[in-house]
């Protein structure tokens, strides 16, 4: 079987590289997910996509992960070191959803040694493809037919209006992270969803970040009425979590301790429909990144604190999601009088 390269696979993709940032000061729950040094501009590490879109650390936990108790029957599988029963191939491929393909891609980035060169690649070009077409849906022009002034925000002139002071390729940074948190929240609702369904989903998403606590504290705040719960304590109860206090790391989570995708996880696994509000969790922890990351790189003469930030990222979100909507406006604009001068 050819298992093509990931050359191959990324010769005609839309990979954007990342420019170099500079923090003013090392970020709070994500120090070391940049790879960056405070006042030193360098290129984001290698393994900031993994922690970014999977709340895993590296690409290796990623896959440890994805296999579990089978990582080393993968390896095994991968290298060819012992023949892999019926049995133990089975659990591979429910592991990869029976993915054939996909088991043959990963084993053989193994057997090469460059499996994790290749997810980096790989993520690295699905990520850049998504903020690409987001940011090419929104780019479009729309004038006041009162003033002629343009109505869909232009990044440079909306960050300076901010509480805080970013540098250009800190803030174009945060906004390629917002469009993160944009697709992932609007492509599930791309068929059989209103406009009016997409901008619930939308707003949702931004009211997290609505101000009197932390966006963690707002989103366990829906779990907890998902389950009926009264408090936190109630809510580690109904949601069968162990260990000798349970509720107190909710609780540190409600007031802005990281929120762990093995968290989210965990105190969603018993409810009837789980994915929802998982998906949710995983995509506040984009946000808090975000936020985290306009904190640390804000050069303002007074440090930005979390909630100035965290407003910040709730006001952005939705401009980007409004500039979407006049953008595509504008382009059914056009396609209309397109159509009916050629008719």
């Amino acid at each position: 079987m050819h298992i093509p390269t990931v050359g191959q696979i990324l010769q005609n993709g839309l990979s954007q590289p990342f420019q170099p940032l500079t923090l003013r000061r090392s970020m709070e729950l994500f120090p070391t997910a940049l790879g960056l040094e405070p006042l030193k501009s360098d290129l984001p590490c290698d393994d900031f996509l993994a922690n970014f879109l999977s709340g895993h650390r590296t690409y290796l936990a990623i896959i440890r992960n994805g296999f579990g108790k089978d990582f080393k029957n993968f390896k095994n599988y991968a290298l060819q070191r012992v023949e892999t029963t019926s049995a133990v191939r089975q659990r591979l491929l429910k592991a990869v959803d029976e993915s054939e393909e996909l088991l043959a891609i990963l084993a053989n980035g193994m057997l090469e040694g460059d499996l994790i060169a290749q997810l980096a690649q790989l993520t690295r070009a699905a990520e850049g493809t998504l903020y690409q077409v987001m940011r090419t849906l929104s780019s479009g022009s729309l004038k006041c037919p009162h003033c002629q002034a343009e109505l869909i925000s232009r990044p440079k002139q909306w960050w300076r209006e901010q509480a805080c002071e970013l540098g250009e390729a800190e803030y174009c940074f945060v906004d390629r992270i917002l469009y993160d948190a944009l697709a992932m929240t609007l492509l599930p609702l791309v068929f059989g969803s209103n406009c009016v369904q997409k901008k619930q989903a939308v707003e949702q998403l931004a009211g997290l970040c609505d101000a009197g606590a932390n966006l963690f504290g707002n989103w366990l705040v829906l779990v907890r009425h998902a389950y009926r719960a009264k408090d936190l304590a109630a809510l580690a109860t109904r949601a069968g979590l162990y260990g000798p206090s349970p509720d107190s790391h909710l609780q540190r989570c409600a007031r802005g301790e990281m929120l762990t995708a093995d968290t989210i996880q965990a105190v969603t696994a018993r409810l009837k429909n789980p994915v929802p509000l998982r998906n949710l969790g995983m995509r506040i922890r984009v946000l808090a990144f975000a936020i985290d990351f306009i904190v640390a790189a804000d050069s303002g003469a007074s440090p930005l604190d979390w909630s100035a930030a965290q407003a910040i990222v709730r006001v952005r979100i939705l401009r980007l999601f409004q500039d979407l909507q006049l953008s595509f406006t504008t382009g059914v604009r056009r396609e209309t009088t397109s159509a009916e001068m050629t008719a």
